[in-house]
């Protein structure tokens, strides 16, 4: 039996169409060809007053806990058009549909009686009644039906003859599917007509001949047909998208508290398995703290520097870190309960906590002999993150009425919003110009092609009148020339902090020289 919300969206179908074509509108507006631009903070607002009326329309009140996530959610907006990274674009993105996905929870469901596992199985299941809940906008209302039956009634009574009534039936009860079968073909062809066009040239040739043709604005001169199907796309995805996702959820039945069973499998094994891991990670964290904090240079390979030994080891330290993570959960959870295992546990935790600052010492020293790079600062990042989460697994362990889920979701979004405003490529060009005794030809292209265009206002101020005779000099003058010629078209809905920020810096750079 559908839910009273779902039942609610169908009696309104056409206020809920409407709504959602003319978000469809300002979604192509806003972010057709322009993922980056200013209209990005504008469709991130747009999307969040749609989302409270389409629940109001629905009969649900809107709660003070969910203005947390919409908070989030700004904010990811306001980043990504102070940006030019692509990394930040995507996972800002990412990160905005996963934010606005908890909201939407929060606003339904008692989310706060979830357990770690519980959370991440109905998201899964909110994601896949998403994507199954676009033929919803094929429904069919229950005011319709209702139409239906009083016009049969009524030819029963004989206000309606039954001649009449047949020649009506035959006449629209095939219209429907006619129309849907129009809308599903033209929904499919917007996919396939590009994929044979780029195909075939000939059949792309003859398909453009003949639109031209066909065309009863035959004054014009072009017809850019990628502009016409890539907008149709869009709006009809962004329409699509916003209905789809609010029949889903109304649909789901995700409420009730996540019942938190105890372990039922024998503590003994539990103590035994993480004891044996326990004794070998100590031991490990020993070495790390002797060899490696301590520095103790008796104890390295003859012929191992410090550089190397910090590289050796690195992304298997952070990968055993992860294996750790899931371990302590599973063990919390299918082993009974018993103190012992919880210590055990614990110290397991702590060891994990050890070889994440031996991780991030080790690339700390790699850095300081190599320089930075956005992978590098990445992971460092990461490093942070794992630790502080760490921290709420080691609670979790003794409360295990602690939201764990919760808690990774504020940590990890609050240290991605800061660390998406900290513009990391200019940091990286800023640190590795400063700490440069020499500036090399592949250093030199990395922070001009391996970074985007946030790292332009740093790399303006490397003196280049020492790399006339490399020729260094004349690919920075080419890369300043790249960069000003691609942001002067730039319209004001286009328009991005950062690209503008590195045209002036360009300018700047080529007045300077002339």
């Amino acid at each position: 039996m559908d839910s009273i919300f779902l039942q609610r969206m169908r009696e309104n179908r056409k206020w809920f169409l409407g709504m959602s074509t003319v978000y469809g509108g300002v979604f192509t507006f806003c972010l057709y060809r322009n993922l980056s631009g200013i209209t990005f903070p504008v469709i991130t607002v747009v999307s969040l007053w749609f989302s409270v009326l389409f629940l109001k329309k629905a009969g649900i009140t809107f709660q003070k806990g969910t203005l947390r996530y919409f908070a989030g959610i700004l904010l990811l907006g306001i980043s990504t058009v102070l940006t030019d990274s692509g990394f930040f674009h995507f996972f800002n993105s990412a990160g905005i549909i996963l934010l606005f996905m908890m909201a939407m929870a929060h606003q339904l469901y008692k989310d706060s009686e979830w357990g770690f596992t519980e959370y991440v199985k109905k998201f899964f299941i909110m994601l896949w009644t998403w994507l199954i809940s676009a033929g919803e906008l094929f429904h069919g209302s229950g005011k319709n039906a209702e139409v239906r039956n009083d016009a049969g009634k009524a030819g029963e009574n004989g206000n309606i003859t039954g001649e009449n009534t047949g020649v009506r039936k035959k006449k629209w009860k095939n219209a429907g599917p006619v129309l849907l079968g129009i809308l599903a073909a033209v929904l499919m062809l917007i996919i396939v007509m590009p994929l044979l066009m780029m195909s075939d040239e000939i059949f792309l040739q003859v398909f453009n001949r003949l639109f031209r043709f066909l065309n009863p604005f035959r004054f014009m001169r072009e017809i850019d047909f990628g502009t016409i199907i890539g907008i149709i796309v869009t709006f009809i995805f962004g329409m699509t998208a916003l209905y789809a996702f609010f029949a889903g959820l109304f649909r789901l039945n995700l409420g009730g508290a996540d019942v938190k069973k105890a372990g039922t499998s024998n503590y003994i094994t539990g103590i035994t398995f993480t004891g044996i891991m326990a004794a070998v990670y100590v031991f490990y964290s020993g070495i790390q703290i002797l060899f490696l904090f301590l520095r103790l240079d008796s104890g390295l390979p003859d012929g191992v520097t410090y550089s190397q030994y910090a590289h050796q080891g690195f992304w298997q330290l952070l990968f055993v870190s992860i294996i750790n993570f899931i371990t302590v959960l599973v063990c919390a959870k299918i082993f009974e309960d018993n103190r012992i295992l919880k210590i055990l546990l614990t110290v397991i935790s702590v060891c994990t906590c050890i070889m994440i600052l031996s991780a991030s010492y080790r690339m700390v020293l790699y850095v300081n002999e190599y320089d930075l790079s956005f992978l590098r600062v990445l992971v460092l990042w990461f490093l942070l993150v794992l630790m502080i989460i760490f921290f709420g697994v080691i609670y979790s362990v003794f409360r295990k009425d602690f939201m764990l889920f919760r808690y990774i979701t504020a940590v990890v979004s609050v240290c991605y919003i800061l660390f998406s405003f900290s513009h990391p490529d200019a940091l990286i060009a800023r640190y590795n110009i400063q700490n440069a005794q020499e500036t090399e030809e592949m250093d030199l292209y990395y922070l001009m092609y391996g970074l985007s265009e946030d790292a332009a206002g740093e790399i303006a101020c490397i003196d280049v009148h020492d790399m006339y005779d490399s020729g260094l000099a004349i690919d920075v003058e080419n890369y300043f020339k790249e960069i000003s010629g691609e942001n002067q078209s730039m319209s004001l809905r286009e328009w991005n902090y950062s690209r503008a920020a590195a045209e002036k810096a360009a300018d700047e750079w080529l007045s300077d020289r002339e």
